[in-house]
């Protein structure tokens, strides 16, 4: 179960489960991990754990993922409902914008009306830390309240405004790519210090690391800044990666 207010993260890229389901699996990976899983494994899974809240839906691409299990016709288990409690609680003016669409909803209830608003989305799992978040999580799942399209682009907007005030700017164009002379996925690295910043720490990045060849890490940027000169978003490429590497140790 995942603490309203600080959850903890489950363990690996995917975790097979076998009992009364033939076979489940939960996964933290990217949406290429896991297309190629579903090629493999697709047609004997039940159904398919993935992190998944509004502020998700495009920072870890989680639309793209949800749709990749309807494709399959795999039913979705939600974890991290509230985003380690981010979630629970926003800024003044953000919760003003929602109290004004829904005056009688509390913020936390706003992401379990989103995941309402996901068709195949079957099971949420969000842990409570005390009796109030218990009974109050319990009052929201009386009923199901799907968002309507006034309601959906408000609560993205304001998800998009709280990403964008804490990542690099990269659009994966690719074009340090072909510059960058220790041969570095620097579209990736980037998305995973992103991750981690926007975090502040947490297993993602290093477990994602932990699959490629350590000569690929962070750590292997030689600050040419080759990468930089044609970057279109002028990031500070190299400054990221030497951050990004003491960051990890």
């Amino acid at each position: 179960m995942e603490e309203q207010h600080k959850e903890h993260p489950s363990h690996g890229h995917h975790m097979l489960a076998q009992g009364v389901f033939d076979a489940t699996f939960s996964a933290h990976g990217s949406y290429g991990v896991m297309k190629r899983f579903l090629h493999a494994y697709g047609a004997d899974m039940e159904f398919g754990q993935i992190q998944l809240n509004y502020l998700d839906w495009k920072f870890q691409d989680a639309q793209a993922k949800v749709e990749l299990l309807r494709e399959f016709g795999i039913p979705v288990w939600v974890m991290e409902p509230l985003r380690g409690g981010r979630l629970v609680t926003l800024s003044k003016e953000d919760t003003e914008k929602l109290h004004n669409l829904r005056p009688e909803e509390p913020v936390p209830a706003w992401a379990f009306r989103f995941l309402q608003s996901i068709p195949s989305v079957t099971m949420v799992l969000s842990g409570m830390s005390n009796l109030e978040q218990m009974q109050e999580n319990i009052r929201t799942f009386e009923e199901e309240k799907p968002l309507n399209p006034q309601e959906m682009k408000a609560l993205l907007c304001i998800a998009d405004t709280m990403v964008r005030k804490n990542i690099l700017p990269c659009t994966a164009c690719h074009y340090c790519v072909s510059h960058c002379p220790q041969g570095l996925d620097i579209p990736s690295l980037l998305a995973l210090y992103n991750e981690h910043h926007f975090t502040e720490g947490g297993f993602i990045a290093p477990m994602a690391l932990s699959a490629i060849a350590q000569n690929k890490w962070p750590s292997a940027c030689i600050a040419c800044r080759s990468c930089e000169a044609v970057c279109p978003q002028q990031i500070e490429i190299s400054a990221a990666m030497a951050s990004f590497a003491k960051e990890l140790g």
